[in-house]
């Protein structure tokens, strides 16, 4: 062959560098989102653990205190002061006092004092201060409607008196079914503000009304989040919950959904990734707010080293892009002459492969064909009886019979016809037509083709009643009655020589459970049996047990391939009193009649 030359390439600088520019923007730009993907991830893992940690601590600096209020309305102090009161008698609170401020101080609490049911204050923690709750009015407040109803009162606020932000549980004084006054713990969550460790993240803790109750950030206290309509400062202003703080909006300037139960808010000039968790027993969002920054700072980061590698990439981009260039018509020419070549052994190929094919059905059609003495010796035995016996009638001019005789001869060579199509298709998938099929015919023409060779063996008795339903099988008739003729030819070379010559011919029913229903033929004879060693091999073609030149192993292997096409199965086996058994299984067609 001769050789390829390689043809000069003409490299060109000015023609790479927009593909390189290119090349470097759809890299960096998929890099900065992937980066800004993985960062905000991250974040969004670090802000959930953060908002878990608040969530836990204030759950339990609230359950920490909420048993106190029903644990003081049970002491004995508490109640007789209350039923004194009630009785309009008058009663030294000093006791009362300061038990409720040995308890403040032991339950670590901000303030605890006791209410009539009109809701004045009658005994408190603070008795000794300037600002003490005594004689203060409360009964506004939402925890004391709740306990005069019986109930656990909760709820947040700012205080009316101290003017300090706390949460409140309070619980009924009964004597007997009569409420008598309601006890008041207020818990103060400013320490849990103070406290926060972590000055990366903020967080918020707001109320239906959208106001901050806690925060981190000091300039978030107590004010909307969004600006706030007339009507929603008037309700405000009424409930006397927030006091008379201004509610100057913290202004969330845009809103977005983030990852997967995050948000991106935008407050002043900050950015935020914003994670929130509602905790329905205080009716408080609790969120955190981590900065984005990060986020900007890592793809930032990532990007410009993608951009220094990428720089890299492209000057051994270039390199290579200048040797794929004065390879390119190399490799085209090669590339012709190689696909001329592949077409070439291609056809090459496929005429073999062909010839091949034909070969092998040529021989498999050659095997089959040798064995046709053994598949048609029967029929062309009927056939000369039938001739002869016709040659005999027409000496007596018995013509009737003759043409009986005539009539049946030509049965038989169409029935021979039938074979050979047969016997073509050993070698190839069958055309056959499965249809309904009455089995009882087909044995009844198997054994009218055998009758000859079994009315010359004496006392020879065929055991054979056909069903009083007639026994209905998905196959092909012709295929059935080759099969039995192979059977009850093997099974009459049996029982010669026998005492008492039998074949025994049986049609049952089959039905096995999450099975289809099936049809069994089955032909015994009272012969020797078969050898055990025998049957693994029995169906395969060219086996035999007969002696030379009594049959070439064909009938049973052509048999046990035509119940296969069938959908059915051909086994042998020894019956238990003696002889062999052969049984042809079919599926069945539904019905019997």
């Amino acid at each position: 062959m001769e050789q390829l030359r390689q043809p000069p390439v003409e490299y060109k600088h000015g023609a790479f560098r927009p593909l390189l520019i290119l090349f470097l923007l759809a890299a960096l730009i998929p890099l900065y989102l992937a980066s800004s993907n993985i960062a905000e991830e991250q974040l969004n893992e670090a802000a959930s653990q953060h908002l878990a940690r608040i969530y836990n601590g204030l759950s339990t600096t609230l359950a920490r205190h909420i048993y106190l209020p029903a644990l003081l309305a049970e002491q004995n102090a508490v109640k007789n002061y209350l039923s004194d009161l009630a009785d309009g008698h008058t009663t030294n609170p000093d006791a009362v006092n300061r038990y409720l401020e040995k308890s403040n101080h032991i339950a670590g609490t901000s303030d605890i004092y006791l209410m009539t049911p009109h809701g004045t204050t009658v005994a408190a923690s603070n008795w000794n201060l300037e600002q003490t709750f005594i004689g203060k009015n409360f009964s506004f407040r939402p925890y004391f409607q709740e306990a005069m109803q019986g109930k656990l009162g909760r709820y947040y606020a700012l205080g009316s008196t101290s003017k300090a932000r706390g949460y409140y549980f309070s619980r009924p004084v009964y004597d007997g079914n009569n409420v008598t006054g309601v006890v008041t713990t207020k818990i103060s969550i400013s320490d849990f503000e103070e406290n926060w460790p972590d000055e990366k993240f903020e967080f918020i803790v707001t109320g239906p009304d959208e106001m901050v109750f806690l925060s981190s950030n000091s300039q978030w206290r107590l004010r909307p989040l969004e600006p706030l309509s007339s009507a929603q400062e008037k309700a405000l202003r009424e409930s006397r919950r927030y006091g008379k703080v201004k509610l100057d909006a913290i202004g969330i300037s845009q809103k977005s959904r983030g990852g997967e139960n995050a948000l991106h808010w935008r407050i002043g000039k900050s950015d935020y990734l914003v994670q929130s968790r509602i905790m329905n027993t205080a009716n408080w969002t609790v969120s955190v707010l981590a900065p984005t920054t990060s986020v900007t700072n890592f793809s930032v980061l990532v990007t410009s080293i993608g951009l220094v590698v990428l720089l890299l990439a492209g000057l051994l981009l270039g390199v290579w892009w200048q040797r794929q260039a004065e390879r390119r018509l190399f490799e085209i020419r090669a590339r012709e002459e190689l696909e001329t070549k592949v077409e070439q052994r291609t056809a090459e190929l496929r005429l073999a492969q062909e010839n091949l094919v034909q070969a092998a059905k040529m021989a498999a059609l050659g095997e089959l064909a040798a064995g046709i003495n053994h598949e048609l010796n029967n029929p062309l035995t009927a056939i000369r009886a039938y001739a002869d016996n016709a040659t005999q009638f027409l000496a007596h001019g018995d013509s009737e019979t003759v043409e009986t005789n005539l009539g049946e001869i030509t049965k038989l060579t169409e029935r021979m016809a039938a074979i050979t199509h047969q016997l073509k298709s050993f070698s190839r998938k069958s055309q056959g037509e499965i249809v309904c099929v009455d089995l009882s015919v087909a044995v009844e023409n198997a054994l009218a083709i055998l009758h000859p060779r079994l009315s010359r063996i004496s006392d020879a008795v065929v055991e054979w009643t056909p069903p009083d339903s007639k026994p209905y099988a998905m196959a092909d008739l012709i295929w059935v009655e080759q099969i039995l003729v192979n059977l009850l030819t093997n099974a009459v070379e049996a029982i010669q020589n026998r005492e008492q010559p039998k074949i025994h011919i049986a049609i049952r029913r089959q039905m096995k459970p999450e099975q289809k229903d099936t049809i069994c033929l089955s032909v015994r004879d009272n012969g020797p049996g078969i050898d055990t060693e025998v049957i693994p091999n029995l169906f395969e073609p060219f086996f035999t047990t007969k002696s030379v030149g009594k049959g070439l192993g064909l009938g049973l292997s052509i048999s046990y391939r035509l119940a296969k096409e069938m959908g059915g199965t051909l086994e042998a086996r020894n019956h238990e009193d003696g002889g062999a058994v052969f049984t042809l299984t079919l599926p069945t067609s539904g019905k019997m009649q």
